[in-house]
């Protein structure tokens, strides 16, 4: 089976390199960095409630996909096969693709809101070839993009089947409550990481995996670290807290104006996302200590609590309400 697969992506590559550009296009469609400009985007500047919607489900599908990769541990196709080019490389395992995942979850979450018969043709083909990107460019077998679509398909319907009766118990509860359960949630979706890793014992990557990777893409990898999940899930926690907190002068979260304002708005607000991002990742030490993981969850915390409770804030007393 693995050797059907590893000679099918061969065959992509040298049959098709002209594809290699318009595959990197796709396969950036479907990267976590590009789902939160769009989420800033939706949240600050045209629809704050699937904005929010969109942020929960990608902090959930993220956590869920490192504990599944964790939990089957098996390696992508460059790590074992040096007949496959990596014309991308990841240091975590190969299934879920979490790629294949997260465009489900996201993609489909927009059609599901749309409810327009066009898009949602347009967002099954889209997903395809994002899920045929990452087999494209050697960092996937087709099983792990398939694997990758189920899940993600599970966890759009979980979560539009409990969205509305959980979210309406959530929405009557007091907000320290609400930032308290978000907590809670945050820390559970980490747990969940920590038990795969607990659960495969005493397994070791194989030392063929880790030269191959070296050999074919020059990065090293390291696919046993919870560190994406740790990162999910302050994701989490700072995007649902500071919605708490922001919702009841929901009025103030994308406020009306010109499309300059809103140009504007939107630039300064990224910017100073990926300040904090950034200058709070220069004190995340390499090593996977749980100093590291603490500084990684309050990383993503801070950077997600400034999208959605901090910059709306801002935006509120730069564009006070009344001003179009």
């Amino acid at each position: 089976m693995t050797d059907v697969q590893i000679t099918l992506i061969r065959v992509l590559q040298d049959q098709a390199a002209w594809l290699a550009a318009p595959m990197l296009f796709f396969s950036f469609l479907g990267q976590p960095e590009f789902f939160l400009l769009v989420v800033a985007l939706l949240y600050w500047c045209a629809n704050p409630r699937l904005g929010l919607r969109l942020g929960l489900l990608m902090g959930i599908s993220s956590g869920l996909s490192v504990a599944l990769k964790i939990a089957f541990h098996l390696p992508r196709p460059y790590w074992v096969s040096p007949e496959v080019r990596a014309l991308a490389s990841h240091p975590s395992f190969g299934l879920p693709s979490g790629h294949a995942q997260g465009a489900v979850t996201f993609w489909g979450l927009l059609a599901a809101d749309a409810r327009r018969g066009w898009f949602s043709l347009f967002v099954v083909a889209l997903v395809f070839l994002i899920g045929a990107s990452r087999i494209f460019l050697g960092v996937h077998f087709p099983v792990d993009v398939i694997a990758g679509f189920a899940f993600g398909l599970a966890v759009l319907i979980g979560f539009l089947a409990l969205e509305e009766p959980v979210g309406r118990r959530i929405a009557a509860l007091p907000i320290s409550r609400q930032i308290l359960l978000a907590f809670a949630g945050s820390i559970v979706l980490a747990l969940i990481s920590f038990a795969a890793f607990a659960a495969i014992g005493d397994w070791q990557i194989p030392a063929s995996w880790a030269a191959g990777a070296i050999q074919q893409s020059g990065q090293p990898i390291n696919p046993l670290d919870p560190g994406g999940a740790v990162t999910a899930a302050g994701f989490f926690f700072g995007f649902a807290a500071g919605a708490a907190a922001a919702w009841p002068r929901q009025e103030s979260i994308c406020i009306t104006g010109k499309w300059s304002d809103y140009l504007l708005r939107y630039i300064l607000g990224i910017i100073v996302a990926g300040m904090i991002w950034f200058g709070l990742g220069l004190l995340v030490p390499p090593e996977p200590v749980l100093a590291a993981y603490i500084l990684q969850y309050l990383r993503a915390a801070a950077a997600a609590a400034w999208v959605s409770y901090g910059a709306p804030v801002v935006f509120a007393r730069v564009y006070p309400a009344g001003r179009a």
